[in-house]
């Protein structure tokens, strides 16, 4: 679900008539490799509605010209509080209530902590898998969570880094002033939270104090991680990852500037 939070309508019209060329090419193929009676016992998914052969729910995500969760809203008044969408190859499953999902992964979380298959992009930001969010249910998972807990969210451990807090709400509050007297007042809230956010994550993470500069730059990182980690048609669809090398190539690019700032960080 995390990879859904970015996902919109918008993202899918660009490529809204290449779909149709391309499926047009292998829709007779692929017809009949699903139309193959499985030998398999079908999967019991909570209802949703009905999609097209190969891409699901894709199209009718697109031509609802709405945000993603805004037409997600609109399915759960009509199948309820727990719904499937079929988007490409991915199943995705939908909870809308509380109840449903502190059962799912509170009550049953061995049975939910695992992850699904990445795609190809955040597998490389990943580590192939073997990060606290995306490693599979298992020896690794156990232990990249128990040293997240041990070594940063411990009651023990949140204490020490008050005075890293407490440095970093200085630094918030002196920007704030600072740009305020600059712009007759006015002031970016949100990019002066997240520096100082982000102030408090890179002493945690790195055990140092980083300058301005070495922050600002690192945020900028982050942000390019950020964007090219937006879920993709070619995601959906594999099918068509050849129109998409130059975002691959992307990919690559921001990987490596990202891996060179963490050298540096390390080596401060």
């Amino acid at each position: 679900m995390s990879s859904a939070l970015s996902f919109s309508s918008a993202s899918l019209n660009p490529y809204y008539h290449l779909f149709f060329t391309i499926l047009a090419l292998f829709i007779s193929g692929l017809i009949f490799l699903l139309s193959r009676k499985s030998k398999s016992k079908p999967l019991n998914l909570p209802p949703g509605p009905p999609g097209w052969p190969i891409v699901g729910n894709l199209f009718q995500v697109a031509q609802s010209g709405k945000p993603f969760f805004e037409y997600v809203d609109d399915l759960h008044t009509k199948y309820g509080s727990i719904i499937t969408l079929k988007m490409g190859t991915r199943t995705w499953i939908i909870i809308s209530d509380g109840k449903l999902a502190h059962e799912a992964l509170i009550e049953r979380g061995a049975c939910f902590a695992s992850r699904p298959k990445e795609n190809p992009t955040r597998t490389i930001f990943s580590c192939n898998k073997f990060s606290v969010n995306a490693a599979v249910y298992g020896s690794v998972w156990r232990s990249l969570r128990r040293n997240m807990v041990q070594n940063m969210l411990s009651s023990s451990r949140i204490k020490e880094f008050r005075g890293v807090r407490d440095s970093a709400m200085d630094t918030l509050i002196d920007r704030l002033r600072t740009e305020a007297e600059a712009n007759s007042g006015a002031v970016w809230v949100i990019a002066n939270v997240r520096f100082a956010v982000f102030c408090i994550l890179l002493s945690m993470c790195f055990g140092i104090e980083m300058d301005d500069e070495t922050i600002v730059k690192m945020d900028q990182v982050m942000k390019s991680v950020l964007i090219v980690l937006n879920p993709r048609i070619d995601d959906l669809l594999p099918i068509l990852s050849p129109f998409f090398s130059k975002q691959r190539k992307r990919v690559q690019e921001v990987r490596k500037e990202q891996t060179r700032r963490k050298e540096i960080s390390s080596e401060q």
